[in-house]
């Protein structure tokens, strides 16, 4: 605990050291506004997408039986180990000034999003899985003989159970996105970068560590307060695993 509080209060005090000396019209910078105002849209975009695109997969998933099934279900966590670059890069591949699908997307907000899902989808689908998979076929089953259409029953008493799984990986995934670096970098170009990237840029190629500093700070405030809502939702809605007790211990002679 103390190696782990060192590695968090040392940056943070340095962070407070460099950010105190900022200039003070730092924040009515309309260009570092719309670095902060683009990294929440395109994080809380992410979560959008990631719903629509997930919750109809993951319910097909839980509740379907098919060939090639189990094999999707390992295909998701390919995102997983796969190395930033190599993603960014096929992604660019794909939908970059000479990709292979012929519509550039390049200068676009869409190339980071495309990116940015490549990553998230996973787990907003096993998550809905997961919530998916907690339901009874019996609840089911006795919404439907009380007249409940197919889309009733969906609504409240499938998505109710799905929920407090979703919530909290929802979080996560803007946390990931808000915060990401390499394909902010790679994909959003000149226009579409986050905040990351511009304190990397302030720190690197401007020595400006006061500026970055403070942005730095900025930053990890709007992180600290969804990982507030993140911890708040793990208790209010987490869903404790299940787990069998373990069997008495032999009595000593």
């Amino acid at each position: 605990m103390l190696f782990l509080l060192l590695l968090s209060l040392a940056p943070l005090a340095r962070l407070l050291q460099e950010g105190g000396q900022w200039s003070p019209g730092l924040l009515l910078d309309p260009y570092l506004q719309w670095r902060m105002l683009w990294s929440i849209l395109q994080g809380a975009a992410t979560c959008l997408l990631a719903l629509l695109f997930g919750v109809p997969a993951a319910w097909a998933l839980a509740r379907f039986h098919f060939i090639g099934r189990s094999l999707a279900l390992r295909l998701l966590m390919l995102p997983f180990v796969m190395p930033t670059l190599v993603a960014g890069v096929g992604v660019l591949a794909l939908f970059g000034s000479q990709g292979l699908s012929g519509l550039n997307l390049q200068d676009t907000p869409w190339l980071l999003l495309y990116g940015n899902l490549f990553f998230n989808l996973p787990l907003v689908v096993r998550a809905a899985v997961d919530g998916f998979s907690q339901v009874p076929a019996s609840r089911l089953a006795a919404a439907r003989s009380l007249g409940a259409s197919r889309w009733r029953a969906f609504w409240r008493v499938e998505w109710p159970a799905a929920l407090p799984w979703l919530l909290p990986n929802l979080c996560l995934i803007f946390l990931y996105c808000f915060s990401g670096f390499g394909l902010a970098l790679l994909l959003g170009g000149q226009r579409y970068a986050t905040v990351e990237v511009e304190i990397y840029t302030l720190v690197a190629y401007e020595l400006n560590l006061a500026d970055a500093g403070a942005l730095a700070l900025l930053s990890l405030l709007v992180a600290g307060g969804i990982a507030a809502v993140y911890a708040w939702l793990e208790a209010r809605l987490g869903v404790p695993a299940r787990s069998e007790p373990l069997p008495p211990a032999p009595a000593r002679a």
